[in-house]
């Protein structure tokens, strides 16, 4: 079983570090990061160092901007994050994944909604790490870290464990029971009485239908429930480089999806053409996406997918589409 630890991350790259170095002192050995951040050019800065910080020590990273922002402070950028996090949540609980998540990093609004993805969701365990040294704290800001050797930047990242306070969260996780939560948002008939009455004393539901709230709750839930499940190996990627000029290109664009999509099971490349980047479906479970070169013309990439009705194989093509509508920004 995989150990996997999920972190929100903003300016701070030193609170994940932390929070691997008081896992491995509980024997706790994480084999991947998952790191929810923004495009914030800090947080950015941040990714860029754990990611080659964590890469040297044999530790996957992975990770998964909102694209589209670089702060959570519209109502927009709320739901894209909590989509996000529940889609991670959802794929790492059906592959039967020990998920450990810190809500340490990033701006307060990250930390909540992403402690509320865990209360939806669930994990093996929610916490928040707090370092007793406000000098130490301020030298592993990104904006300071930069400016050290790498091996004092080493010693920032790992301070003594003495220095590090875990502080567990607890959480519900109602996973359990997300297909009568969903059923009971829709004004839908469910067997669980306790769940409208959960729902209602919440606010999500009134006379029967949702709020206005509710709504927005349930559209988050319905696009991630509605997901081909996750691929439970690693996609393939397989290019056969019939236009070298655009090899680099096909190349970005092809780890980027493999990346962000996990219900992808295959990545070819397919003919390329002149025109406006679409995405279509190509029945039983393939997506065909068109995007554009750096000099004009449209490549183009098939994805075969998990996806094993045409609803999944729709729900699918929805979120690459919002994917590659981003990528055209």
């Amino acid at each position: 079983m995989k150990d996997v630890l999920i972190a929100t991350l903003g300016e701070s790259p030193a609170v994940v570090t932390e929070a691997l170095d008081v896992l491995k002192n509980r024997r706790i050995p994480i084999h991947e990061v998952v790191l929810l951040t923004t495009i914030d050019s800090a947080a950015e800065e941040s990714l860029n160092l754990l990611t080659e910080h964590l890469s040297a020590a044999g530790i996957g990273v992975n990770p998964v901007q909102v694209e589209a922002y670089k702060d959570i402070d519209t109502d927009e950028a709320v739901m894209e994050f909590m989509e996000v996090a529940c889609n991670q949540l959802r794929d790492m609980q059906k592959r039967g994944w020990n998920v450990y998540v810190s809500v340490a990093g990033g701006r307060k609004t990250m930390s909540a909604l992403m402690t509320l993805a865990v209360q939806i969701y669930g994990a093996k365990e929610l916490f928040h790490i707090i370092v007793d040294d406000p000098d130490l704290e301020e030298k592993s800001r990104i904006e300071n870290l930069m400016y050290y050797s790498k091996e004092e930047q080493e010693e920032l990242l790992h301070p003594d464990i003495s220095k590090i306070k875990f502080v567990s969260m607890p959480f519900i996780g109602l996973f359990p029971w997300i297909s009568d939560i969903v059923k009971a948002l829709k004004g839908e008939a469910t067997d669980r009485k306790e769940i409208k009455e959960l729902l209602s004393s919440n606010g999500l539901i009134e006379d029967n239908k949702p709020t206005s709230l509710g709504k927005r709750f349930l559209d988050i839930l319905g696009r991630v429930e509605s997901m081909p499940d996750p691929c439970p190996e690693e996609p393939e990627i397989k290019l056969s480089r019939k236009e070298p000029k655009y090899k680099e290109d096909i190349e970005k664009m092809a780890n980027k999806i493999k990346r962000r999509f996990s219900f992808v099971r295959e990545i070819r490349d397919a003919d390329w053409r002149r025109g406006e980047p679409k995405v279509k479906v190509e029945h039983p479970d393939r997506i065909k996406v068109y995007f554009p070169s750096g000099k004009g013309y449209n490549l183009s990439l098939i994805l075969r997918t998990t996806a094993k009705t045409p609803g999944q194989l729709e729900a699918a093509k929805s979120e690459v589409e919002r994917f590659m509508e981003r990528e055209k920004l």
